[in-house]
């Protein structure tokens, strides 16, 4: 009887996870409205609104959509998990800049401690490099910034 009452726990507490989890994912679209051009995954949009949501339902977050809502912007990107000890209370898109270049770098569903990060492309990285070049001719930190964007 113990063993049965210690498996129907186990299962509550699986499903619990599971209905958790779906509410703190990427399965519904974020909406932000960013100020900038920025890159994402080696391709640069222009500034404007954008949805972020999965590129397919029910292959889970590890490739994300971002798209405008006139359609003139539609990319995919790759994504790899991160983690923070305390959920985001609201859904954030986290840009890095370098000098004038903005580039995506996490996303952030609100009610998850658990974000996406795009990996730094070819271009990220050069500017970063020259970011990196020009702190040191100057004597003094590169000019290299965290931006956060609240998203719906």
């Amino acid at each position: 009887m113990k063993n049965v009452v210690a498996k129907l726990g186990l299962l509550v507490v699986i499903i619990a996870a599971g209905v958790s989890a779906n509410a703190q994912s990427l399965q519904y679209r974020l909406t932000a409205n960013i100020p900038f051009d920025f890159s994402v995954a080696g391709q640069k949009l222009p500034a404007g609104k954008y949805w972020i949501n999965r590129a397919q339902q029910g292959t889970g977050d590890a490739v994300v959509r971002i798209s405008s809502p006139d359609g003139h912007a539609n990319m995919a990107g790759l994504t790899i998990p991160v983690f923070a000890f305390n959920p985001a209370k609201r859904s954030t898109l986290v840009f890095r800049r370098y000098g004038e270049e903005y580039f995506l770098s996490e996303i952030w569903p609100a009610g998850s401690a658990t974000g996406r990060e795009l990996p730094k492309t070819r271009a990220e990285r050069e500017a970063a490099r020259k970011a990196q070049d020009s702190g040191v001719a100057a004597l003094n930190a590169p000019d290299v910034k965290t931006i956060t964007i609240v998203a719906n």
